[in-house]
């Protein structure tokens, strides 16, 4: 059961976020649970690894490619 305080607490946040929404602020008010957000945030890092990946292994072909001319 809520208690008196966090019912106060529970609409102050209520009243912020229906402000936000009124300004036009974008507002992700899904929660951390949120299958639909965690496939988000897994695709978004899942994407950036993959680019940083893709960097690295240039940067090794290109120093491997340095140090086989610099032996012959």
């Amino acid at each position: 059961m809520m208690s008196e305080a966090d019912i106060m607490e529970y609409n102050k946040l209520t009243e912020k976020l229906e402000l936000l929404k009124k300004h036009g602020t974008p507002v992700d008010d899904r929660g951390p649970n949120d299958l639909t957000k965690q496939i988000e945030i897994l695709e978004f890092r899942n994407e950036k690894l993959h680019k940083h990946n893709e960097r690295l292994v240039e940067e090794i072909r290109t120093l491997r490619s340095k140090l086989y001319i610099k032996e012959n």
